[in-house]
């Protein structure tokens, strides 16, 4: 298991007989081993407010623990009767923390990988990570160690999860995240978690520019979601914009998994589209980020690619109305409903039912189903395309 062999301070020693042993791997824990039989108190201090967040009386060769999962810059209290005679602040330098991704999604880790990079340089800490896609990351951050979602990690003095995490009743996990995620940037959810400041912060990618497939200029677009409601919904919309293009002198390259000519995914669309160049299927993403890193722009909805296009510092549009504008990253040319009195930001109000591809919990099998990109008009992203093009 990852909580093994937890590495132990050898200097928290109550007397000859019992020890103190602190450790902050998914909450901060205190364990009191020895022959010498007592009763402890256990204060469990944030230091920043001074506030108790737990507090629990223990035995000897007993242990208590706090069940916040999430940084906070502890203060640990030992008290024996009226005695304080432990008292110790958390400590990471020079230690071993681990940062587990809790999402495959390739968005969720392109957004929350530099924090972590962040959070190593303020402790001083030797970071392990785990992902889902480590092959991005692991020539390029060489000071941290990547390993395998699920492998066993020895010696740690801390570890953290980042991730949406909702309870069984579909309430936030308060334990696991500090506050309200839905509320904020996606990239702000692993700031917030690990408590290190929030600036919008691009990760580095070992991906490598091999040149340009294809001789003339061209724009990418990515037009499919993993939920209908991600999707630009306005009839025949995407077709209005690769003629636009077409007509503007531009190659369209359309590059998601989802195939084009397969009639279910044709159908979100429109019909099956026409005047691109078709290099939808199962290609590496080293292949889709060099395609990008060659292109004019990228024009795509709330997805992956969307991120890994942001993360290669390349001009992205973002079209989405489930979303509110602030959910993705702000440097984009990003596409919201014109009319913020119809129905939008549900991402941001409800937990997403991935199984449920009609999603829309407040208009679904209605007239009014997926309004918030209804209303987005081929016009407005032509006016986003004739900005990008200046910018």
């Amino acid at each position: 298991m990852i909580y093994d062999n937890i590495k132990r301070n050898k200097n928290n020693i109550l007397d000859i007989k019992n020890k103190v042993l602190v450790s902050y791997v998914n909450g901060p824990k205190v364990e009191i081993l020895g022959s010498y039989e007592s009763t402890y108190r256990i204060e469990f201090i944030d230091k920043k407010t001074n506030i108790i967040h737990f507090e629990s009386e223990l035995k000897t060769n007993h242990w208590a623990k706090a069940n916040i999962q999430y940084f906070i810059d502890w203060r640990i209290r030992v008290w024996e009767g009226d005695s304080l005679i432990h008292e110790e602040d958390y400590n990471a330098n020079s230690k071993r923390v681990y940062i587990a991704l809790d999402s495959k999604a390739l968005g969720d880790t392109l957004a929350w990988i530099p924090y972590i990079e962040e959070f190593g340089k303020k402790h001083n800490s030797e970071m392990i990570v785990s992902t889902f896609h480590n092959h991005m990351f692991e020539k390029q951050y060489t000071d941290i160690e990547f390993v395998k979602p699920g492998s066993t990690v020895n010696n740690l003095y801390a570890m953290y999860e980042i991730g949406w995490h909702y309870n069984e009743d579909n309430t936030i996990n308060y334990e696991a995240n500090p506050s309200d995620f839905r509320k904020y940037s996606l990239q702000e959810c692993s700031a917030d978690v690990l408590g290190v400041d929030y600036n919008e912060l691009k990760p580095k990618l070992t991906f490598k520019n091999t040149g340009s497939a294809i001789e003339e200029k061209y724009v990418i677009i990515a037009p499919h979601g993993s939920a209908h409601a991600k999707y630009w919904n306005y009839p025949g919309g995407w077709q209005v914009i690769i003629d636009y293009l077409n007509n503007e002198g531009y190659k369209v390259v359309m590059i998601t998994k989802e195939p084009l000519g397969d009639e279910w995914h044709d159908s979100k669309l429109g019909g099956t589209l026409t005047g691109v160049i078709d290099k939808t299927g199962d290609y590496s993403l080293a292949e889709r980020a060099n395609d990008m890193m060659n292109a004019e722009f990228f024009i795509g909805i709330g997805s992956g690619l969307s991120w890994l296009n942001w993360a290669l510092n390349k001009k992205t549009i973002l079209i989405s109305g489930f979303s509110a504008p602030f959910s993705e990253f702000e440097d984009c040319e990003r596409i919201f409903t014109p009319d913020l009195n119809i129905c939008n930001s549900c991402y941001n109000k409800e937990k997403l039912d991935p199984s449920d591809w009609e999603w829309c919990p407040k208009n679904k099998n209605t007239d009014k189903q997926f309004e918030c990109t209804k209303t987005i008009t081929p016009e407005l992203i032509i006016k986003s395309i004739e900005r990008i093009k200046l910018s």
